[in-house]
Parts: C-alpha cells; sequence; structure tokens
C-alpha cells in the first residue's frame, strides 16, 4: 500500500502519462489479478509486469515470530508469485512478454540480521532463471539486484536516527562508489530490463550496487 503523497499515479500524469491506482494487498491473488484485468480493461494490453514490493525485518530467525517471517515471505516471493501468474496467461496468449522483478544484493550474498529478507530474494534470482527457461522465447524474465539506496523507506522509516547511521554504514561498504545509489540510478536498470534495449536478455539478475559485491567484506552492513 502507498502511503506517501502525491502518488505515483500522480505524479505519472503531472509529467503528461497516464497511470491507474490500484489499493491492495499485493501478497493476494486477488489483487495481482485486478491489477492485471484493469491494465487490460484501460490500456487494451500489458507489455511489461515490473514487480518491485518488498519488505523486511531486522532479526536473527530464532527472534522472528512465524507472523513477522510470513508477512516477510508473503510480499516479497508470494507477491512475485501472484504477479507472474496473473499476467503470464495474457503473455502466452499474445505471444510477447516482459517480466522484471526487484531481487536485492542480498540475494546473492547474506546480510545479517535479515535472514527472511536474504531468503526471499535470493529465491527471486532463481526463479528468474527457471521462469526463463520455462517460457523463453515468448516472455523475457529479468531481476535487479540493487545494492544500498536512498530511498524515503529508510530516511523516514523510525527509529530514523538507527535508520540513518545504519544508511550511512551501509553506504559506506560499497566499495568502489562509497556512496549510496540514488533511485533513479536504479530506474536505469529496470527501464533497460523493460525496454527492447535488452532483447537479448534473459534470466538475468542484474546487478546495480556501486561495487557493493565486489567482496565478500561487503555484506557486513
Amino acid at each position: 500500500m502507498e502511503t506517501g503523497e502525491p502518488r505515483v499515479d500522480r505524479l505519472i500524469e503531472a509529467d503528461g502519462g497516464q497511470a491507474v491506482f490500484v489499493l491492495g494487498d499485493i501478497a493476494e491473488k486477488s489483487t495481482n489479478e485486478a491489477m492485471v484485468a484493469i491494465a487490460l480493461e484501460r490500456y487494451g494490453g500489458l507489455d511489461v509486469l515490473f514487480l518491485n514490493a518488498g519488505t523486511g525485518v531486522r532479526k536473527r530467525i530464532h527472534e522472528m515470530s512465524d507472523e513477522e517471517w510470513d508477512h516477510v515471505v508473503g510480499i516479497n516471493l508470494g507477491g512475485v508469485y501472484h504477479g507472474v501468474r496473473a499476467a503470464i496467461p495474457h503473455f502466452l496468449e499474445v505471444g510477447r512478454g516482459n517480466i522484471v522483478a526487484t531481487a536485492s544484493t542480498f540475494g546473492l550474498m547474506a546480510s545479517p540480521r535479515y535472514p527472511a529478507y536474504s531468503a526471499t530474494k535470493a529465491a527471486i534470482v532463481n526463479l528468474t532463471r527457471a521462469l526463463a527457461i520455462d517460457y523463453g522465447p515468448d516472455i523475457r524474465v529479468n531481476c535487479v539486484c540493487p545494492g544500498p539506496t536512498d530511498t524515503p523507506r529508510i530516511r523516514e522509516f523510525p527509529p530514523r536516527a538507527r535508520m540513518l547511521t545504519e544508511t550511512q554504514k551501509s553506504g559506506a561498504t560499497v566499495h568502489a562508489l562509497h556512496r549510496l545509489a540514488r533511485p533513479e540510478e536504479i530506474a536505469y536498470a529496470v527501464l533497460f530490463l523493460a525496454s527492447d534495449e535488452s532483447s537479448f536478455v534473459t534470466g538475468h539478475a542484474l546487478v546495480v550496487d556501486g561495487g557493493q559485491t565486489i567482496t565478500a567484506s561487503s555484506a557486513s552492513v
């Protein structure tokens, strides 16, 4: 659920584009089916499915409740599962489609006190590969693996002082560029995968991390 203002659809419309805002739970099958149905009804087709919802809980696994584990898995992995299940029948019917999901560098390396998040992001990386095999050549499937990114969720999620400290520390772990990514730098990578410029790219986890994963020691966030 989006809580910020202005909403993304209004920003798109203000920039001259068209968008529809659908309120729902991305972990639910019905929400994903509704989004695809509304896109087909409003715009007459669906070219790209971008799966970007995600969350995490910073605890060791024995400290997590069942509800916290299920919440992270439901959004991060369940959202991708229900999203592709809703879109793939249409893509197969028209004989083409493009799916892009957001994984994470923590799907390629572990992070302390982030078991559910790391596990689900790793699952997205390998699910991307499996889907690319199963549905190529009709559907291309890729994912992006962002490194630490300066987003409102990091800046504004309480307790702010702790989160800002962790944000600064995570930026310091980016070995080559030594800073956080700007959101648009991740968006440009997604745009590349969503466009025909990447027409020969499928089953790929595109790392956009400023050098975070160059050495294993970068996992110490």
